[in-house]
């Protein structure tokens, strides 16, 4: 019996039933699951063409101007930018060579006998004239981009001022239609032209300042209440200052004047 005995222990284990490897397996903890792979970054847009440029920055502004503010153009921005320069320089040219301006002379209040002395005087001097109108958009463009970077910096933007830059640049691509509207109201209807292109003038102003506030959005990260905020503050300083030399000059007439006046 003792024999039996120790037969039955060393085929049981000692009175301990072994477990299969199969109940191993599924007692053990389960792995940890593999981390998924992480996506490829998407690649980066290509840059803009010439022509979306222009018909999205004045048809479909947002996403055009969100893309001009993560990768700005600054070539294309000054092609586009002097060609328009060019083509309303030469506008302006061809409005003086044919009209002369002859209202200039009753404008400037001359006798009606000097008016065509007058129109000849404009006629030679406009090319001069148009020169210099060019040289001062492009110092506009410089200086006034700048002072609009540091002002939306004032009001917690992130942006840079690369990117300001180009913005303001092709925020003035509205004034492409002045051209053909100046033109045509200067050869058709002159006696209306003044009129006309004042109100084309006030539709592009409004235009460009939408398209100046979106980019400024996209390039500094702010609000849009901050972006106009920025376009304002500048023109409400000039007025301000206006308003206080008008003061101290009145001021000063009035200390000036006899007490008798």
């Amino acid at each position: 019996m003792s024999e039996i005995k120790d037969h039955l222990a060393e085929n049981t284990g000692g009175g301990r039933l072994t477990p299969a490897p199969e109940a191993e397996q599924a007692a053990s903890p389960p792995a940890a699951a593999a981390e998924p792979a992480q996506a490829p970054p998407a690649p980066p847009e290509p840059p803009l063409k010439y022509y979306e440029i222009i018909y999205g920055v004045l048809f479909d502004p947002v996403p055009t101007m969100r893309r001009l503010a993560a990768n700005p153009p600054l070539g294309a921005a000054f092609v586009i930018v002097i060609l328009l320069a060019l083509a309303g320089m030469l506008a302006s040219l061809y409005i003086y060579a044919r009209s002369g301006a002859p209202e200039l002379g009753g404008a400037l209040g001359l006798p009606w006998q000097q008016h065509p002395a007058a129109a000849r005087a404009l006629r030679a001097a406009a090319p001069v004239l148009a020169l210099l109108g060019a040289v001062f958009y492009f110092v506009k463009w410089f200086f006034y981009s700048a002072l609009l970077h540091l002002l939306a910096e004032f009001y917690g933007g992130r942006g840079r001022a690369r990117t300001v830059f180009v913005i303001y640049g092709l925020a003035g691509l509205p004034e492409v239609f002045l051209i053909p509207l100046n033109v045509l109201t200067a050869l058709a209807a002159p006696a209306q032209a003044a009129l006309l292109n004042t109100l084309g003038n006030l539709v592009t102003l409004v235009w460009g300042t939408v398209l100046l506030t979106i980019g400024l959005r996209e390039a500094h990260r702010i609000s849009t209440g901050r972006a106009l905020a920025v376009i304002v503050t500048p023109v409400l300083a000039v007025l301000a200052l206006a308003l206080v030399t008008l003061v101290a000059l009145a001021g000063t007439l009035s200390a000036l004047l006899p007490a008798t006046w």
